[in-house]
């Protein structure tokens, strides 16, 4: 394959020859036709002065009395050779081609090596007398190479070389704007194929920090340079994810080998205390692997989901008032401000939206310490619903914000004392992806988390019941 930087410059360097070529080749057109039409001019020119001439001539009855040395035509045109004919074309007197010839090659050394096969012309003009009778012809012949004065060769050649010099010019400049554009675009292009294929061969800290001035180039840099990034951090999840999963597994593995060694030595009694120590790890790791396939639902689960028109305050009521015990236990104010949208309804499915709510305020009582704060509030704008979820919880670092919606990701070591899979969020995202809605998050570490999330209104906006049913079979992170 022949690299980038040669196709650009030879694409560029064959347009500049063949415009070259183009534009030399239309001067050259152009200048030849109007030296064709010069000599046209004069030999139209030479040709009714030699007509006059002998016009005058035939008045005073001198064609008959040494009109060879009374005709100055030839000394007046001597390029030309005259002939006069009669009425019936039979010569009286002329200049034949060969005489012509060598009269021009003893005037002008550079029609030595002309021969008599040169492209000859003759034109015969008719002659009338002064009352219009036809008197005879005046046969002119000429070479027309040799009709063009000094001047006009010198003319043309000096035309010729302005051509090849600014040709020979253009072409320089060409071949500087080649390289010098070959060389912008490839040179970053080429730094950036080298970071990839870096990052292909597992460097994953590879990034391309030269900056272009060209927009595309340089959203192509900064893309590769952020997927890199999320690349890298990914890594470390799936790093961090197996460690996690190794250490959480070993744990009750090698309290139940333990016990159970000590049992069959006789170290522990087999009674219903060591039993129920046994039976509370078998469960514990039992919710670990209820997670990871938890996690295969998230990946591979279709289910069925039944989209209908639901009210929206109801729908959120129900889950709020399921954690009205929790606030009262950890002492939280816990408030629901939905005035706005009363019996404004939304198109879902039910259970859908009872986990997305379920989850989201899980979270904020997780993370949210007593004597905190948790407020739920509705609002409509634009047939849109948002639902803003504040807590004055732990908050979330600035640097895990862009990876909450991870699968299995839990951010800093502090909210490892936390129990959960990682999942919650995720399955947040799948559910109003579904309904075709957003969710912001924004959050200060150690003053609070606020989760917006947008839905559509239901564009009929009933304030009864459907009774029809619509049915949808999506990819969702949701196991009934």
């Amino acid at each position: 394959m022949i690299p980038i930087r040669k196709q650009l410059f030879g694409i560029l360097l064959g347009t500049g020859i063949l415009i070259i070529f183009s534009i030399s080749l239309a001067v050259n057109i152009a200048i030849k036709r109007h030296f064709e039409l010069y000599v046209e001019t004069n030999i139209k020119h030479a040709g009714d002065v030699i007509v006059k001439l002998l016009v005058n001539l035939y008045e005073t009855d001198r064609w008959n009395h040494s009109i060879r040395e009374e005709l100055t035509i030839e000394t007046y045109m001597g390029n030309f050779a005259v002939s006069v004919l009669t009425p019936d074309k039979e010569l009286i007197w002329g200049t034949t081609q060969e005489q012509l010839l060598d009269e021009i090659r003893n005037r002008d050394n550079r029609y030595l090596g002309f021969s008599t096969t040169m492209p000859y012309r003759f034109e015969d003009r008719p002659i009338y007398s002064k009352q219009g009778v036809l008197i005879g012809y005046a046969r002119i012949g000429y070479f027309a190479s040799t009709l063009l004065a000094g001047n006009d060769l010198k003319f043309q050649k000096d035309v010729n070389e302005t051509i090849l010099l600014c040709s020979t010019t253009i072409l320089g400049c060409f071949v500087f704007a080649g390289l010098y554009i070959s060389r912008l675009f490839t040179h970053h292009i080429y730094g950036i194929a080298k970071t990839s294929i870096d990052l292909a061969d597992g460097k994953l800290t590879a990034r391309y920090e030269c900056k272009s001035k060209i927009k595309e180039i340089e959203t192509l840099r900064y893309s590769m340079n952020h997927l890199a990034q999320r690349l890298e951090k990914q890594d470390c999840i799936r790093k961090k994810l197996i460690s996690d999963m190794s250490h959480e597994i070993r744990t009750p593995l090698h309290i139940l080998q333990s016990n159970l060694e000590a049992m069959i030595d006789g170290f522990y009694p087999i009674d219903e205390e060591q039993m129920q120590i046994l039976y509370k790890e078998v469960v514990r790791f039992g919710k670990l692997l209820n997670n990871l396939d938890h996690l295969k639902d998230v990946e591979e689960s279709v289910v069925n989901i039944e989209m209908k028109s639901l009210i929206l305050n109801e729908s959120l009521k129900d889950v709020f008032d399921a954690f009205k015990i929790v606030a009262k236990e950890k002492k939280i104010k816990y408030m629901l401000k939905d005035t706005e949208t009363q019996n404004m309804r939304v198109w879902g499915d039910k259970d859908s939206l009872k986990q997305l709510w379920m989850n989201i305020l899980s979270n904020a009582f997780k993370f949210t310490e007593a004597k905190g704060e948790i407020t739920v509030t509705t609002v409509v704008k634009n047939k849109e619903f948002s639902i803003i979820i504040a807590d004055t919880g732990l908050g979330i670092a600035e640097e895990d914000l862009p990876y909450i919606f991870e699968r299995m990701y839990r951010g800093d070591k502090s909210r490892e004392k936390y129990e959960g899979s990682g999942l919650g969020l995720t399955i947040v995202k799948s559910i109003i992806s579904l309904h075709k809605g957003k969710i912001n998050i924004e959050s200060i570490e150690g003053a609070g988390t606020k989760v917006t999330i947008i839905l559509p209104c239901d564009e009929m906006n009933h304030t009864t019941p459907i009774s029809h049913k619509v049915k949808s079979y999506m990819k969702i992170g949701i196991k009934n």
